[in-house]
């Protein structure tokens, strides 16, 4: 028998066997039973895309450890759409740490459970954003069976102690009251801080804090000129909310100009002033002395 002949019974008897895939029954499926009869190529490619996603839920991929779960939230990179349900959103399967054995060994020890529920709350938020998800409040009221209003209340008073921002849905996609990252990215520029610290603090790229401090300079000029909040946030697409917590570090700062690109510090107007009697001409408090000459 020559080559020829070899491969086509080779061919003849382990080809049928190769069509023997999941990929094939999907398909089959939807030429058959959905309308797909003409749409060959459409088919595979929808199958492939359906296969993609199931394999990101496949505990082999990233097993699933004690203590933990795999959760949906909103893809922290796309554009909230509030006018669209939920479930049109853009969600990404996360694993989510419930209960480590840390916590454990600190209840052991005496540790009260206030505090393991705060360290639980930002270890929740936490991972979900590394892993290209943010959660709501109520998505981590839901997995610890508490209230929403003692979720909201425990990442208040850990922002304000701490002075760092968590990264859930109010501030991510700028919902609700919450100060949003942009809003702090922009305050703690007007500190002092560079940009390259900011995006360490954050957890942010220096892009997008750059990103944050133009859309801050467009909103303060546009103030400037007169235009009120809501054409300022119809001119520049960004969220009335986000405008309004700009306008009040302006009126915080008392901002009078403004470079994105070279930070500049600005002092709240409650902040006490240096005392001007050491400031008087001939007065040497705090210089250094002239040396003498050899």
């Amino acid at each position: 028998m020559n080559d020829f002949c070899q491969r086509q019974d080779i061919k003849y008897r382990y080809g049928p066997l190769a069509q023997k895939t999941l990929h094939n029954i999907l398909k089959r499926e939807l030429l058959e039973q959905f309308g797909f009869e003409n749409m060959g190529l459409i088919a595979d490619a929808l199958i492939q895309r359906f296969l993609e996603i199931l394999q990101d839920f496949d505990p082999k991929q990233n097993p699933i450890l004690p203590g933990q779960l795999l959760w949906l939230a909103v893809s922290s990179r796309h554009k909230a759409q509030l006018h669209l349900p939920l479930w049109r959103q853009k969600l990404v399967p996360v694993r989510l740490t419930i209960l480590h054995h840390n916590d454990l060994i600190q209840a052991a020890q005496g540790a009260h459970w206030d505090q393991l529920r705060e360290q639980r709350i930002v270890r929740l938020l936490n991972e979900a954003y590394q892993q290209g998800g943010v959660l709501g409040q109520h998505d981590v009221a839901l997995l610890l069976g508490i209230s929403q209003s003692t979720v909201s209340r425990i990442i208040r008073n850990y922002q304000n102690r701490t002075h760092t921002l968590l990264p859930y849905r109010g501030t991510v996609h700028d919902l609700g009251r919450s100060t949003s990252h942009k809003a702090l990215a922009v305050e703690l520029h007007l500190q002092g801080l560079l940009t390259r610290e900011i995006a360490r603090r954050m957890n942010h790229s220096p892009q997008a804090v750059d990103a944050y401090l133009t859309d801050f300079e467009r909103v303060w000029q546009l103030h400037q000129d007169g235009k009120s909040p809501e054409q300022i946030a119809f001119l520049t697409r960004i969220a009335p909310s986000v405008v309004r917590q700009y306008l009040l570090l302006i009126d915080q700062y008392q901002i009078t100009e403004t470079n994105a690109s070279k930070p500049r510090q600005h002092r709240p107007p409650n902040r006490q002033q240096r005392n001007p009697k050491s400031t008087k001409k001939g007065s040497t408090h705090g210089q250094r002395k002239p040396r003498k000459a050899k």
